[in-house]
């Protein structure tokens, strides 16, 4: 295959190079690109307008690995940015900017709870990282997140499961009208602490090891910060062997509790959009809360 290639990807003409590098041992940069352009639909409505990070992996998953929080050098002038801070991101708008992101070898992506339309101190979602300690396990996870969905659900509203593509599981709540940072950020926490007080031996709001220690599941509220980001539904997570992918699950496969069934490849992501369509897409518009 030619080191260099020109195809149309929307309404550009994009350069895409290096196609047969193999990033996995058994998965190529072309098939990262084909997976994204094949998800495309689904994950850009979570992206879109966000000022993303990316976890850039110019030589593989077993290579060197950098988190880029500004724009990365090489990119088409015609990508839209988004300013966080004092750094411009790129905005993932389109397919045509995905695809030039993901050329420059930006494979995992990861963005704030909010859009350049709001700004920092307005927030349309607010997500909870389950995140495991030794001991416990994506099965341990299932089990808090449907702890978490009944607390949510006694405030009349429900969420969104979403793996972490590891041992974790995330669970979004669209905000619609957007919510103040600080009262997203305040009523996460109070989740999170409420759960803690009900179930002392198996949740924690705290961070740190020792606060999972045991098999405790930590209720991370932090990600809300405006400053925060999390992996994206839909974006690969890089891990040696092959890569896997956060990816919206029902709430039937959650009470399932079976992390064989809840990890997913590229391929598997791709038949099951397919098949069911976005089954996060009510976060893009969410019910009124």
């Amino acid at each position: 295959m030619p080191e260099r290639i020109v195809t149309q990807v929307g309404d550009r003409r994009l350069t895409v190079s290096h196609l047969d590098k193999p990033l996995w041992p058994s998965f190529s940069k072309a098939q990262v690109l084909d997976y994204y352009l094949r998800v495309a639909d689904a994950l850009l409505p979570h992206v879109a307008r966000r000022p993303a990070s990316f976890l850039r992996c110019p030589s593989g998953a077993a290579g060197q690995l950098f988190f880029a929080q500004s724009t990365p050098d090489g990119l088409p002038k015609w990508v839209e940015t988004v300013q966080k801070g004092k750094r411009m991101h790129v905005a993932l708008d389109n397919v045509e900017t995905l695809v030039a992101a993901v050329n420059y070898y930006c494979l995992e992506i990861h963005v704030p709870q909010w859009t350049a339309e709001t700004g920092p101190d307005l927030h349309d979602r607010i997500v909870f990282d389950l995140d495991p300690g030794e001991g416990a396990d994506l099965a341990t996870c299932c089990r808090v997140a449907l702890l978490l969905r009944a607390q949510l659900r006694a405030d009349r509203v429900d969420g969104l499961p979403v793996t972490s593509g590891g041992k974790g599981l995330h669970v979004y709540v669209g905000l619609n009208p957007p919510w103040r940072a600080d009262d997203a950020v305040e009523y996460g926490k109070s989740i999170a602490q409420r759960l803690t007080e009900a179930h002392r031996g198996l949740i924690t709001s705290t961070r740190g090891a020792r606060a999972r220690a045991g098999g405790k599941v930590l209720v991370d509220w932090a990600q809300n910060h405006s400053r925060a980001t999390t992996a994206a539904p839909y974006t690969l997570r890089v891990h040696d062997d092959a890569p896997a992918v956060a990816t919206p699950v029902t709430w039937n496969e959650v009470e399932t509790a079976d992390p064989r069934a809840l990890a997913f490849t590229p391929t598997d992501v791709v038949e099951r959009v397919e098949r069911d369509g976005d089954l996060a897409a009510a976060l893009a518009d969410p019910a009124p809360f």
